[in-house]
Parts: C-alpha cells; sequence; structure tokens
C-alpha cells in the first residue's frame, strides 16, 4: 500500500515538471533547462567532476516541498565553526545631545515637544514651563516718564520740623517751625549714539516764626555730548545756582541788612575730546555769570551790592593716558579772566584778576568696588590793585565711591577754589572742603544714611579764617516706587576769627517724597 502511494505521488512530481519543461520555464534558483533537465545553481551550477569536488553538496530536487525551486545547501562537517563569532569589540553608546544645547533645554521646558507621537496617538498638548521673574536690582526705583526719547524723573518733597536757628546769627537766636518745598526732575536720553542729560531742583523754605529768614534756592545742569567719530566727541554743559547770603556773613559790608540778598550763578562749557590709542587729549573753554542782588537795610535804605556782579572766560587743557582699564593718570592746566561790572568796588579796590591753574591725578575704576577722581595742583590768582596780595595756594580735589558692599557704600568728595571776596584789604580767600557721605540699606526699602562736611576758608591779606562743619544723619523709608517718608537732622557750626560771627544751628525735618 505504501509503495503503490508513493509511487502515484512520483509519477504526479514527473507530470508537473514535464509541464514545466514544455513551457520552457526556469524554476527558481534550481535552472531546470529543457535539454537535459538537471538542476544548477542560480552562480552558474556545478557539474560533473567539479561538482563531486566540491566540499559543498546540493541536494537534489525535493519535488514535494511547496518552495522545491530552491534547493538546500548542504554544509561540510569540516567547515562548521562550533565557537563564537569574533567581534570588534563591545558597541559604542549612541550619541547623546549636550546638556546645554538648545534642542535639550527646549526639550527639557516642554516634556514631550522633542519626539512625534505614535500615528494612533493624538498629538500631546504640550504646558509650557512658567518662566522665573526677573530679580530687579532696585525694586522701589522711579520708573519715569517717556517724553520721546528722553526718561524723565519728576518728584515733589515736602517736609515740616523746626530749626533752631534761622537766619544763621551769632549768640541766643531764636528757634522757628519750618516747612520747606521742594519740587525737581532728572532726565536722560536713550539714544543708540549721542547723550542728553541733567537734573534741577527747586526749593523755598518758610520760617513762621522768622519771616525774613525765608528764602528760595535752585540749581541744575544739561550736559550734551555729540559723538562725532568713534574716538571723537564734543561736549556743552548749562548750568546754573541760585542761592542767598545770610545776614551775618563776613561778605556784606553791613550787619543791618534785612532779609537775605540773592545770588545767583550761571555759566556754559563747550569743547570735545580726541582719542589716539590710549591717549586721550581734551580742550574746553567756560564763560561764567555771577550776580549779587542789592540788599535791602533796616531802615529802608538801599546797600549797592549788584556792582560786584563779574563774568569770567576761561580755558583748560588735559592731557590723559590710560595704563590700564582701569586707571588713567592725566595732567591739567588751565587760566581764566574775570572781569567785574565795575572795576573799583565801593572800598576803593581794583579786583579785575586773572589766575591759572594746574594739577595732576587719575581716575579709578578698580573692580568696580573703587571708581571715581582724585588730583593735587597749584593756583593762583593775581589782582590788577598792587595792593591785594597774590592769591595762591595748593589745591587737593576729589571725587570717589567706594562700594563696600552691595548695601553700603561710601563717597568722598574734596574741592579747592580761589573765591573772590569783598572784604577790604583782602584779595580774595582759598576754600577748602571735604565731604564724606555713607549710606548704607538696612532693608530694601529703608536706607539710613550719615554725611559730614568740613571746611576752611583762609583770606588772603587779613587775618580772617572760617571754619565749617555740618553734620547729617538721614533715614528713608520706600512705601513703594513712587512714594517715601523721609527725615533728617542737621548740626551746623561756624567758627570765625572775626568777631560776631559764629552760629550754631540744629535742623529737624520729617516729610514725604512723591516721584514718579
Amino acid at each position: 500500500m505504501l509503495a503503490l502511494t508513493a509511487s502515484s505521488q512520483g509519477h504526479a512530481q514527473e507530470r508537473n515538471v514535464e509541464g514545466l519543461r514544455g513551457t520552457g520555464a526556469n524554476v527558481a534558483d534550481g535552472d531546470l533547462t529543457p535539454a537535459t533537465g538537471t538542476a544548477r545553481r542560480a552562480s552558474g551550477g556545478l557539474t560533473g567532476a567539479t561538482a563531486a569536488s566540491s566540499p559543498e553538496k546540493i541536494d537534489p530536487v525535493d519535488l514535494t516541498a511547496p518552495n522545491y525551486g530552491k534547493p538546500r545547501k548542504r554544509v561540510e562537517p569540516r567547515t562548521r565553526f562550533s565557537g563564537q563569532r569574533k567581534t570588534t569589540g563591545k558597541p559604542l553608546p549612541p550619541l547623546q545631545p549636550y546638556a546645554s544645547a538648545a534642542a535639550t533645554r527646549q526639550q527639557r521646558a516642554t516634556p514631550g515637544k522633542g519626539a512625534p507621537p505614535a500615528p494612533t496617538v493624538a498629538t500631546v498638548a504640550s504646558i509650557p514651563a512658567k518662566t522665573r521673574p526677573k530679580v530687579e536690582a532696585d525694586p522701589y526705583a522711579p520708573i519715569g516718564v517717556g517724553v520721546g526719547s528722553l526718561r524723565l524723573v519728576p518728584y515733589v518733597d515736602v517736609s515740616s520740623g523746626y530749626d533752631s536757628n534761622p537766619n544763621r546769627v551769632a549768640g541766643a537766636a531764636g528757634g522757628s517751625a519750618t516747612t520747606r518745598g521742594e519740587i525737581g526732575a532728572s532726565w536722560k536720553s536713550d539714544w543708540s549714539a549721542h547723550e542728553l542729560k541733567g537734573d534741577f531742583k527747586a526749593g523755598y523754605s518758610k520760617y513762621y516764626s522768622a519771616a525774613d529768614a525765608s528764602r528760595p534756592d535752585a540749581q541744575g545742569k544739561l550736559d550734551l555730548r555729540v559723538d562725532a567719530t568713534r574716538d571723537a566727541a564734543f561736549d556743552f554743559q548749562l548750568r546754573g545756582q541760585l542761592d542767598t547770603q545770610r545776614p551775618n556773613s563776613t561778605e556784606l559790608p553791613s550787619t543791618k541788612v534785612k532779609g537775605r540778598p540773592l545770588t545767583l550763578t550761571s555759566g556754559a562749557t563747550a569743547g570735545g575730546t580726541q582719542k589716539i590709542g590710549n591717549l586721550e587729549l581734551a580742550l574746553h573753554g567756560t564763560l561764567d555769570r555771577t550776580g549779587y542782588e542789592d540788599a535791602t537795610l533796616n531802615n529802608g535804605a538801599k546797600l549797592p551790592l549788584s556792582g560786584n556782579s563779574f563774568n569770567a572766560y576761561g580755558a583748560r587743557v588735559r592731557v590723559g593716558y590710560q595704563v590700564t582699564p582701569g586707571v588713567a593718570p592725566f595732567v591739567e592746566a588751565g587760566g581764566d579772566l574775570r572781569r567785574r561790572d565795575q572795576s573799583i568796588d565801593s572800598a576803593g579796590f581794583k579786583r579785575d584778576s586773572s589766575g591759572g591753574s594746574a594739577k595732576i591725578g587719575s581716575t579709578f575704576e578698580l573692580t568696580r568696588t573703587l571708581t571715581g577722581e582724585t588730583s593735587v595742583g597749584y593756583a593762583q590768582r593775581r589782582y590788577s590793585d598792587s595792593r591785594l596780595p597774590l592769591l595762591a595756594g595748593a589745591t587737593l580735589d576729589a571725587a570717589l565711591v567706594w562700594t563696600a558692599s552691595p548695601l553700603t557704600s561710601v563717597s568722598l568728595r574734596g574741592a579747592t577754589t580761589l573765591a573772590e571776596t569783598t572784604v577790604a584789604n583782602a584779595s580774595g580767600a582759598v576754600n577748602r572742603a571735604l565731604t564724606i557721605d555713607v549710606s548704607h540699606a538696612l532693608l530694601r526699602n529703608l536706607t539710613l544714611g550719615a554725611a559730614g562736611t568740613f571746611g576752611v576758608n583762609e583770606y588772603k591779606g587779613v587775618t580772617l579764617r572760617e571754619n565749617t562743619f555740618s553734620g547729617t544723619l538721614r533715614a528713608e523709608y520706600l512705601l513703594n516706587r513712587g512714594v517715601s517718608v523721609r527725615g533728617s537732622f542737621t548740626h551746623e557750626r561756624l567758627q570765625s576769627t572775626n568777631p560776631g560771627s559764629d552760629y550754631t544751628a540744629n535742623v529737624f525735618l520729617l516729610g514725604l517724597k512723591l516721584q514718579r
């Protein structure tokens, strides 16, 4: 029975092969050619002695398999390899992007955004990460008002308190309650080139028990810089100051002056600066005007003081060299002429004069903690009247700011000037002043401060010397950007060799400041 079945299957397969041969078809890799009917490999086949000598033997076509067209390779046992496959080494880990790469930061900020979703999954909604709020250096600083390309910061300050000596007179002086009002503003341009900046303030002090001591005051300046080239610039300045003279001043020829006569000082500066590598050259010209108001005596008579007004014309040149990015030594020299409205004053002296000065110093910017400028030099002034001696002396000027910590700063300012005078037989006065100011932020909105000013006036030609001292304690509490509460205590003292000129005053003030 088994023989019959095998015989029938063999006959059926032979018929199938014969059908393929009749059509001339090739059967897969084992070519069945019509001529011989033998199976060959796709690579060309092995026949005769070549097939017998090859280590690889090809099985005959198994016509019972569905894929009978692909003969199976027979591998010789001698060529079998039972060991492990050789490898060149451990596979390298996949490349990973840097943590600081933009794609990594973006994927970390928005999880799920980097890889696309599967085709059967809807897009995952990305949740934007919350940005950290920016920390402001001074959250209580005023914002200001934009006026074109300028940033304007206006303010109004009103204070009330008590002044123990409103007129700064000698002896036992009666005190008075006082109120002071002040308005002002500062501005600065927001230009890519050039710069315009300035500030202005004007105030009035009202004394209720001493009406003749009430007085105004004001000061301001305007600076403009024009950048001609990368290394050349022109700068201009307008300035002014309004003040009063105290009745007990040595500059007044009479002690019976009523009220406080006004003085007005105004001026302008124009010049330019040229840089040549690390070398800096600067040349400026100045024009100043000092005017005096006529005084009124207690009996109503006029005391002419306007004749003491004068004009000053000056020029100065400066050469500096930048040794390091933070230190730049310089040498400066200048001169000026002063011409009075009346060439001869009330005492019969010709006070027109010419003067000159020279100094050497350096600017500082050391690690941002110590910045400013300091210099030493010599100045002199010669008057038209031969009876007036030469006014001369050494000069010391400084403007330094030391940032001891982010909360504490110390500033030091020193100045030496040759001041005019109307004292008979005196050519002028060498005025030296030194100011130290310490400020500490106890809280972000609470600032405490202390300041002290020491001054010496030495008159040439007469034995007159004045020592001045002023000390201030202050505190400011900021409620918000626009409102602050301020309080201060000031002690003033004058010691003079002129009898009847000494005075002492204490001032207490508490007020409110509004700013934008």
